[in-house]
């Protein structure tokens, strides 16, 4: 895709407002003390498959982003790799198959407006370039408008550093509910130049429940083409286990087996791992006898793990989590404490349970 004459108009935010929209599993990512909150118009163009084609009806299309500045943190006491990317808390576009794929595939908080732009030179060699955006949402809701001027180029060694905490980011991150997303987006520097702010409204940004504060500053770009990778997701979920227990041991090969895109991480319920969780409620692995279930929304056992385990899986682990799922609680958890009673604590396994350098990768402790 190539995105085309952008402004990136930003105001000191209120930590807390923001704070409060976001997921568990990231925080405000904070420049000089405090947050900052963006307003974004641009053109998106000849946006494509990587395989090659444009995508019909959403190739070419004007967007008007309402963004913030986050950074993971740890999951219920579970560390990960710190990363630091952008929120999106709106994002008005006028193609609906965009706004619909969007929505459906990346789990971004797209919404289909009408816009329009008007654009002319203020100077013969064409060395300042003026905008006019205007923003207003279907069937009812908040508008805006911004109008700028793009100046000369800033040489990147002359590039403040806010101006870079505000545009120089390769991670977007999105929320489907259940979990977190992340994609790398990669793209040349951008080319920045100065620019004048003549009028902007903030209704779109006050929509989303942020007060801007202050004046905002503002710098503009010709634009970069850019590529986009899939979403992974965040934090990975883990299953702990018995260490001491034969049994559970090959019953965790089964879900490694099955879990053939590698979603899941395992750790055994004896580990730092598990002793350092901070999840609420959390389940006592003193007095379980049960694997525990981990994701973003807490923590699960008996059946109810194995189902998410299975599901988090896909494929023939899906299958197998409805049908488990069909079958009343009270009787698979009783099957399940059956079963757990009748287990073989004979040999430890959790320095056995991984056989490649894949698997290893993802068995904690």
């Amino acid at each position: 895709m190539r995105w085309d004459d952008l402004a990136f108009v930003h105001w000191r935010a209120d930590a807390a407002q923001i704070e409060a929209l976001l997921p568990p599993s990231l925080e405000v990512d904070e420049f000089d003390g405090t947050a900052w909150i963006g307003l974004v118009p641009f053109t998106m163009r000849g946006t494509a498959f990587s395989s090659g084609g444009r995508i019909p009806f959403a190739s070419d299309f004007l967007e008007c982003n309402v963004r913030t500045y986050v950074r993971s943190r740890a999951v219920h006491g579970v560390p990960g790799e710190p990363q630091r990317g952008v929120w999106f808390l709106s994002l008005d576009a006028t193609s609906l198959a965009a706004v619909l794929g969007a929505r459906m595939l990346w789990h971004l908080p797209y919404l289909w407006s009408r816009m329009r732009v008007r654009a002319e030179s203020r100077r013969d060699d064409g060395g300042e370039e003026y905008r006019d955006y205007a923003v207003r949402r279907r069937f009812g809701g908040a508008s805006g408008s911004i109008h700028w001027t793009r100046h000369e180029l800033i040489a990147q060694d002359q590039v403040h550093a806010l101006e870079r905490f505000l545009t120089d980011r390769d991670r977007l991150f999105s929320y489907d509910g259940k979990r977190t997303w992340v994609s790398i987006v990669r793209h040349e520097p951008w080319p920045l130049h100065r620019a004048t702010l003549h009028h902007v409204d903030t209704s779109l940004v006050k929509e989303r429940g942020v007060d801007p504060i202050g004046e905002p500053i503002l710098c503009a770009t010709p634009g970069v083409d850019a590529i986009g990778e899939p979403l992974v997701p965040l934090f990975a979920p883990i299953v702990f286990f018995d260490g001491e227990c034969a049994f559970c041991h090959r019953s965790v090969q089964r879900l490694m087996n099955l879990d053939r895109h590698r979603r899941l991480r395992f750790a055994p319920l004896q580990g730092k791992t598990y002793a350092n969780l901070t999840v609420t409620p959390r389940p006592d692995a003193a007095a379980l006898s049960s694997i525990v279930f981990l994701d973003e929304k807490g923590a699960w056992t008996h059946s109810d793990a194995v189902i998410r385990a299975l599901r988090t899986c896909g494929g023939l682990g899906s299958l197998a989590a409805f049908a488990l799922w069909a079958v009343p609680k009270w009787f698979r958890d009783g099957l399940y404490r059956a079963t757990a009673r009748r287990r073989d604590r004979e040999e430890t396994c959790d320095a056995r349970l991984a056989r490649t350098a894949d698997e290893e990768a993802r068995v904690l402790d």
